[in-house]
């Protein structure tokens, strides 16, 4: 990637792009997504906020499906001996970040697709994906620009009542993919902007509807299993299982308590089975099938977001040093309790077995993450933090008198926040002693500053 002076078709104005010609998805998981994103090189002017697209020679290097893809844009006009001298030159570069041992005899016969939606076909063919699916996802971006395009109110209803069948979990999807894009590319306020769409399409399409209501009552379920505490054993649990009224229910609860869900548990269900008469006993085993289909759901989200996770890790004790935080930042978004667990299961095997730089490269890569999301977590969230983080008593009380002019009702409010979550997330019992001990001298210190003035 390398930044370039490019001068604004429409208005004129002068800025600098940024230009990615190779796309390794070997050293970095993210490269695939990039490119799959909307328009490679795309770019908005600053000014006029207009978007075009850079004209770029591109490769494509995926070593897990032995795919390597170049492309140059007809509008360059190349001649053949300068095509060749510039794909040389890109894919060269994949090769030497490639160890010897390592290398393959796919890396010597690159696929040349002649249009950039054929070498992005290409990608999502070696995925499994067919012609009739990449046929029907573009059907859906074709929809996107009608909903975009619509010019009021009456019309988009229209819409969204002539093809509410077609607003699957795909098309929004598909739409989020290319607010994302929008926003990378610079246009936030377009992006913005179809971003509120999206919301009012999804609140009157049927399936936003059906969300609304499943997630309300996944909201409802949760409460009510987080309120029982200590009560939630796995008989009482068992119990609201074959009390569920309807199949929302049931599935919120296998859901939710997925690790209530045990052998032990089937096992009281078969032995319920064996001892009811013939209808319940019928009811019983349909619930078991609904229940095993819950489970399986369950278990393959939770199957990808590991593979996902670890796939992300890798990449990250992969990345060169120098560009650790880089790769960090970019990997931020898929970065959550998942990946950190990982993270910390990986670091303890190493540790155990002996692998003092691996165990080092992976507390270096923990450390950096908090460190990122400290840095950008918004200002009342650090300062809650960086008073969380004194242990002494009284030298936090300090603190806190000090800053008090920073301790705004919002960071009061912030706190209290903050304290019932982790209170629901069942938190560690001596952080939210501490965060309830800064919101007292704060709100104390508050209420004193008034009476002083």
């Amino acid at each position: 990637m390398y930044q370039t002076p490019v001068t604004c078709p429409q208005c004129r104005t002068p800025f600098s792009a940024k230009v990615e010609q190779v796309f390794d998805v070997g050293r970095d998981p993210a490269a695939k997504q990039r490119f799959l994103r909307g328009r490679p090189n795309a770019i908005t002017c600053p000014s006029c906020k207009f978007q075009s697209a850079i004209a770029s020679p591109i490769v494509y290097h995926d070593p897990s499906k032995e795919l390597l893809l170049t492309y140059v844009p007809m509008e360059l006009g190349l001649s053949k001996d300068d095509k060749e001298r510039m794909l040389g030159s890109l894919t060269r570069m994949v090769i030497n970040n490639i160890p010897a041992e390592q290398r393959k005899g796919y890396l010597l016969r690159p696929i040349e697709p002649l249009t950039l939606q054929g070498m992005v076909d290409r990608v999502l063919e070696a995925d499994g994906i067919t012609k009739e699916v990449m046929d029907e996802q573009r059907a859906k971006v074709m929809l996107i620009q009608q909903f975009v395009t619509a010019t009021n109110e009456e019309a988009l209803t229209a819409l969204v009542k002539e093809n509410d069948a077609k607003l699957d979990y795909t098309f929004f999807d598909l739409f989020t993919a290319l607010i994302q894009a929008s926003a990378e590319q610079g246009d936030r306020a377009g992006a913005e902007k179809m971003l509120a769409l999206r919301n009012k399409i999804v609140e009157m399409s049927s399936l936003g509807k059906q969300s609304a209501e499943q997630a309300k009552l996944f909201e409802a379920v949760a409460e009510e299993l987080t309120k029982m505490g200590d009560k939630l054993t796995p008989d009482n649990f068992f119990n609201m299982v074959v009390e569920a009224k309807d199949d929302q229910r049931l599935t919120a609860l296998v859901t939710l308590a997925r690790p209530l869900v045990d052998y032990n548990f089937f096992m009281k269900l078969t032995q319920k089975a064996n001892q009811v008469d013939d209808k319940e006993r019928e009811r019983l085993q349909k619930l078991r099938e609904m229940i095993l289909e819950t489970v399986g759901q369950v278990d393959q989200v939770a199957q990808q977001q590991g593979q996902q996770a670890a796939s992300v890790l890798q990449a990250l004790v992969n990345a060169p040093p120098d560009k650790m935080k880089q790769a960090i930042m970019e990997a931020l978004p898929a970065i959550d309790n998942t990946f950190m667990a990982i993270l910390n299961q990986n670091y303890e095997a190493a540790m155990k077995q002996g692998k003092k730089e691996l165990a080092a490269r992976l507390k270096q890569i923990g450390d950096l993450i908090m460190s990122t999301i400290r840095d950008s977590a918004p200002p009342e969230i650090k300062l809650i933090n960086e008073l969380l983080s004194i242990e002494d008593d009284e030298e936090r009380t300090i603190a806190v008198k000090r800053r008090i002019a920073e301790l705004t009702p919002q960071v009061i409010e912030a706190m209290k926040g903050l304290e019932e979550e982790l209170k629901a997330g069942e938190g560690r019992p001596e952080v939210v002693e501490r965060l309830g001990k800064i919101r007292a001298i704060a709100e104390k210190e508050a209420m004193m500053a008034k009476w002083r003035v």
